[in-house]
Order: structure tokens, then sequence, then C-alpha cells
């Protein structure tokens, strides 16, 4: 449950998560979600469909969006395998988001990661519950970690002040090596391609490998490493 510790319930929740292992934490409208502009991108576009029609729950009024620091030291965090939670970090957020919901004194939901099975947009989400901004390489980067975060939400039945967003402007004067660092000059038109992004990840997953020991019990498994090239690439911090 929330306890009174004498802090409002927002920073509570937000300390309780990161007590349990997230990065950064913070609190977005539901709300204001649904009126971010991305909502409207795959409202009207035929490529989004599996996102048309998805349901969020009645209750759902705020969300907790949760990141995991993603350091450049530790690439395995988020190769990607046919394993239950898919990648390392994706199951360390699943894992906080879990607890927190156990411990909450209210209903909440850890969301799902994909749109189709009712999840969200969460670099809208990161944005708008101050985490950080949308950088030009069309990634959230936050003031702690740039955009070397991996993210997750969870639903709360609850109005909470947002807790963003922020000031912050981690572009202005770079000379934008993110953009130079595309394998597939996915920024070539001067925004981002997510046609040719996705060229790189088809040639990611083709160029799948077996590692050992990555699932126990299991001497190989085959594992995508996808690219980060303009993550990696970025300054910030």
């Amino acid at each position: 449950m929330v306890p009174d510790t004498g802090l409002d319930t927002r920073s509570r929740i937000i300390h309780k998560a990161r007590e349990l292992g997230a990065s950064l934490a913070g609190i977005a409208s539901v709300a204001e979600l649904r009126r971010s502009p991305s909502y409207g991108i795959y409202d009207e576009s035929p490529y989004y469909d599996g996102y048309k029609g998805v349901e969020w729950p009645a209750y759902a009024r705020s969300v907790l969006v949760l990141a995991l620091v993603h350091r450049p030291s530790e690439p395995e965090l988020d190769w990607w395998s046919d394993i239950p939670g898919r990648t390392k970090g994706n199951r360390q957020l699943v894992g906080i988001a879990e607890s927190l919901t156990a411990w909450l004194a209210i209903d909440a939901y850890p969301l799902p990661y994909r749109l189709e099975q009712g999840g969200i947009l969460l670099k809208d989400a990161a944005v708008l519950a101050g985490l950080g901004v949308i950088g030009k390489n069309n990634l959230v980067i936050t003031p702690e970690f740039g955009p070397r975060v991996r993210l997750r939400g969870v639903f709360l039945d609850v109005d909470l002040e947002p807790s963003g967003p922020i000031e912050f402007d981690p572009c202005k004067g770079c000379d934008m090596p993110c953009r130079q660092a595309c394998p597939r000059q996915a920024f070539r038109s001067g925004s981002y391609s997510r046609a040719l992004c996705d060229l790189q990840m088809d040639q990611d997953v083709a160029n799948s490998a077996l590692v050992e020991n990555w699932v126990e019990n299991e001497p190989k498994s085959k594992v995508v490493k996808y690219c980060r090239a303009c993550e990696l690439a970025c300054p910030v911090p």
C-alpha cells in the first residue's frame, strides 16, 4: 500500500518506483496522453492498423512511466529473443511494475509493451511525465541518461498531478551526430523515416545469432541485436 510518509501521493509513488529499481519515474495524465500529437497520427494512418480499436481500462486516469537506464556497457539488456519477456531490460521493468502494483492501495495495471495489445505510446507518455524530451534522433532524451533508457508504463485509477513536461533543449546547437550515425540515413529527408529504420531492423533480424548461456538451462539461444547507432551517438548527458 501507499504508506503515509508525509509526502504527497505522487511523490510517494515515484519514490517507491525508484526504490524498486527504476532509474527514472514520472506521472502523466491519461487525458493529456490521448491528446498527444502521435495519437492523431496513429488514428489516421493505415500503417498503424494494429492500434485501432484498442481500449484502455475505464478507470485509467494517470499513467506512471518507468525508465531503466541502458548503458553502452550493457548491450545485452536489449537483445531480443523468443523467451518470455523478450529482453532482459524488459523483464526488469515488468518486475518493477508488478512489484509496484502489489504495493499500491489503488487499482493499477502494468501495461503491455505493444500498442495492439493495449499498450501506450511510451515516448509521448515519458515526455508528458517529465522524464525528457523528443530529440533530433526521434528518441526520448533524458537529462540524466540521454536517450539510453528503456520504458514501460502502469495505469493508475487516480488523478495525479503530472510531473512534466520539463524545460530541456539538449539538441540546441548540436551538429546531430545521431543522424550522421544512422546506417540507413533514416533522417535524409530532414525528419525521421520509420520505413527506412524498419529496413535496418529487418536486417538485424536476418543477422540474429546464437548466444551461449543466454537463457537459464539452455546452452544457446538465438538473439537479435537491434541497431542503436543514433542512440549511442548522442552526446547527452
